[in-house]
C-alpha cells in the first residue's frame, strides 16, 4: 500500500484539486492522511466531507505546528510500505502511483522515485515542464555543461541544487525513511535535506515524465523570507556535503583529476554566501569531532544563534 500524507494549511482554493488527484489515481491501493495545520479558512469543512465519503481518507486537525512537524506526524501514522507527501496546493498526475510502483517493482535496490514536474500558476495554467536537473534551475550555474548537470548522476545533481523542487515529488520505501530519519526543522529546505540524506546512500531515479503539478502562487513559502532561505541553502550543504565525499573526490587517475575538480568548481552557486557556508561547515565539523551527534541541528533549535548569522547573509 501507498500512504499519502497531505499537510494542509490555508489552501481552501486548491485542496479539492489536491485530494481529487489522489482519488483519480489508476493505482487504487492507498491510504490518505490529511493533517490540517491550523487553517483559518474553509479547508477543514472540505476535508471532513471527503473523509466522510471515503474510508481510505483520514482527516486530522491540529494547532499550527509547521510543515515539517505536520509531515512527520503523518508519516509516523502511515501504514503503507511506500510513503509519499503531497502539499495541499499541488496535484498528482493520474498515473503517478502506477509509474512509480512500476519502477520500484523493477528494481529492488531502488529506494526513492521522483519525476519531471508540470509547473502551473494559481489558475492551473501551465508555465512549463521542469525536466529534473536539465532546466528551470533554482539559481544560475554559469557553465552548466561543465557542472554535475553534464552527468546523469542523480546524487551529485541533487547536491548541486534541489531539482526535485518539492516534498510532493518524492515517493520512497518505508525502510529508507526509517533509516534516514524524519524531516528536520527547516522552513524552506526540509525536502532537500531529506533527499540528500537518502540519495547520498541509496539508489534513486527521476522518471522522465511530468507526473505532478507544482503550483506557483503568491503565498508559496519559498517567497516569504529570502535571507532565511539562503541561510538554509548554506546549512543544507554544510550539514550534508560530507556524505558525498566519495563522489566528489573519487580515486581517479592523475590525468582525470583536473576534469573532476572542474565539475566540482562549476556546480555550486551560494549566491554570495560562501562565508556562511564555511562558517557552518567548519563549526559543524568541529562539533562532530567532539562527539556531538547531529550538531548541525543546534542551528535549527536555537533561534537566537540563527538570527545572529542571518544579519550577515547577502540577499
Amino acid at each position: 500500500m501507498i500512504s499519502v500524507v497531505i499537510p494542509s494549511y490555508n489552501h481552501e482554493k486548491f485542496i479539492e484539486r489536491c485530494v481529487d488527484s489522489v482519488l483519480a489515481q489508476s493505482f487504487a491501493d492507498w491510504e490518505l492522511i490529511v493533517i490540517d495545520d491550523g487553517s483559518k479558512d474553509g479547508s477543514n469543512a472540505i476535508l471532513a466531507a471527503y473523509a466522510a465519503r471515503d474510508p481510505r481518507i483520514i482527516h486530522i486537525q491540529q494547532e499550527n505546528r509547521g510543515a515539517h512537524n505536520t509531515i512527520n506526524r503523518g508519516l509516523a501514522m502511515a501504514r503503507g510500505e511506500f510513503l509519499t507527501i503531497l502539499n495541499s496546493d499541488d496535484e498528482y498526475h493520474p498515473e503517478r502511483f502506477s509509474r512509480c510502483m512500476e519502477a520500484f517493482e523493477a528494481d529492488e535496490a531502488l529506494m526513492l522515485v521522483s519525476s519531471w514536474i508540470e509547473v502551473v500558476d494559481v489558475d492551473s495554467k501551465p508555465l512549463g515542464t521542469k525536466m529534473g536537473w536539465l532546466n528551470m534551475d533554482p539559481w544560475p550555474i554559469a557553465n552548466k555543461v561543465a557542472s554535475f548537470a553534464g552527468t546523469d548522476d542523480y546524487a551529485l545533481n541533487a547536491l548541486m541544487a534541489n531539482f526535485v523542487s518539492t516534498t510532493s515529488n518524492m515517493m520512497f520505501r518505508r525502510q529508507v525513511y526509517e533509516q534516514a530519519g524524519a524531516m528536520r526543522n527547516l522552513r524552506f529546505a526540509h525536502d532537500w535535506d531529506f533527499l540528500l540524506r537518502i540519495c547520498s546512500q541509496y539508489r534513486c531515479v527521476n522518471l522522465p515524465a511530468a507526473l505532478m503539478k507544482y503550483r506557483i502562487h503568491g503565498s508559496n513559502t519559498i517567497s516569504s523570507n529570502r535571507k532565511w532561505m539562503l541561510f538554509e541553502v548554506c546549512w543544507v550543504l554544510a550539514a550534508n556535503i560530507d556524505r558525498f565525499v566519495d563522489r566528489l573526490l573519487p580515486n581517479v587517475a592523475p590525468e582525470q583529476v583536473a576534469a573532476n575538480h572542474l565539475a566540482f568548481l562549476e556546480s555550486f552557486n551560494l549566491q554570495g554566501n560562501d562565508h556562511i557556508f564555511w562558517l557552518l561547515y567548519w563549526h559543524i565539523g568541529q562539533m562532530r569531532r567532539m562527539g556531538i551527534l547531529n550538531p548541525e541541528e543546534i542551528y535549527l533549535a536555537d533561534l537566537a544563534l540563527r538570527e545572529s548569522i542571518l544579519q550577515f547573509v547577502r540577499d
